[in-house]
């Protein structure tokens, strides 16, 4: 895959005409891949994204938390056949026309030949863009635009805000089924104060990247991916309020693993959420609950692992 990133006016876009989806496409949910499913394979499959967020840009001091960061996004684009993905900063188009973004990015720079985007699409300075205008202009500087319904689950649209707000409420399932895959927060293991090795459950220990929207505080059903194998996984979001709390964490008690993770990247996967976090009068009742914790993990895991 190419990727562009800096300035659109000296990128090197490979050499044909480009079949094009535009977008955040935060999460590449399944909204998004109806999009990307009708990018045509006789041209190549490209993607405009966006880094900083647009809210960013548009609203200084914004930070909305997002459900992929941009190599997560590559990465999940790259899975879904893209050749080539531009990493646009609104900043440096959000005062060009829309006639003007047509015709320096889209044909000049990229050689667009089939636009595809959602009905709601709007583009150029002040959003004054729409279909009908992408269309007309297509028609003028020959290229395709083909527009989809927005894709809707549950008589709602899928949207990334959508899940967004799912998986801060702990529903990491139904975030799932809208995303198309497991919700994963990916870290290097950092050194905790190691109350889990000490009680019998020793985990990884993930500090949540700053601007990813984090699961809500609980314990979790998931998986930790360790250098490309899944291992069963329960997980706890929170401070640890037992132990009079701290920093949030993402803390992975991997099951039936032994070995050194620390200074390691490992992806956390989130399956089911099973309980919210609790302050437990001593840490006997803690105990308690992280076995029935890991029962309970087995089994849903079991269950799903076949599913995902």
């Amino acid at each position: 895959m190419r990727v562009l990133e800096g300035p659109w006016q000296g990128w090197e876009p490979p050499d044909g005409p480009k079949s094009l989806t535009i977008g955040v496409l935060d999460g590449v949910h399944l909204g998004h891949r109806s999009l990307l499913a009708t990018l045509r394979p006789t041209m190549i499959r490209t993607v405009l994204t966006f880094d900083p967020h647009p809210l960013e840009v548009l609203r200084p001091g914004t930070h909305p938390r997002l459900l992929t960061t941009l190599p997560e996004r590559v990465a999940l684009l790259a899975g879904a056949g893209v050749e080539c993905v531009g990493v646009l900063d609104l900043a440096a188009i959000k005062e060009l026309a829309p006639e003007a973004f047509v015709s320096d990015v889209l044909v000049g720079t990229l050689q667009v030949g089939h636009v595809v985007v959602g009905e709601d699409f709007r583009f150029g300075k002040d959003r004054s863009g729409d279909v009908g205008l992408l269309t007309a202009l297509g028609a003028e500087m020959s290229f395709e635009v083909e527009t989809i319904p927005i894709l809707e689950r549950g008589g709602e649209a899928v949207s990334s805000s959508r899940i967004r707000h799912l998986i801060e409420q702990g529903e990491v399932g139904e975030a799932a089924q809208l995303l198309g895959s497991r919700f994963t927060v990916r870290g290097t293991v950092i050194d905790g104060d190691k109350r889990g090795r000490e009680i019998g459950f020793p985990t990884a220990n993930l500090r949540p990247p700053a601007q990813k929207v984090i699961p809500a505080s609980g314990v979790y059903a998931g998986m930790a991916v360790v250098a490309g194998t899944s291992h069963q996984a329960a997980i706890n979001v929170g401070v640890r309020p037992t132990f009079g709390g701290g920093e949030l964490l993402v803390e992975a008690f991997i099951l039936d693993f032994e070995g050194d993770l620390y200074g390691k990247e490992i992806a956390i996967e989130f399956v089911e959420r099973l309980r919210p976090e609790l302050a437990f009068d001593d840490v006997s009742q803690l105990v308690e609950a992280m076995r029935e914790d890991v029962a309970r993990a087995r089994s849903i895991l079991g269950r799903a692992g076949a599913r995902m």
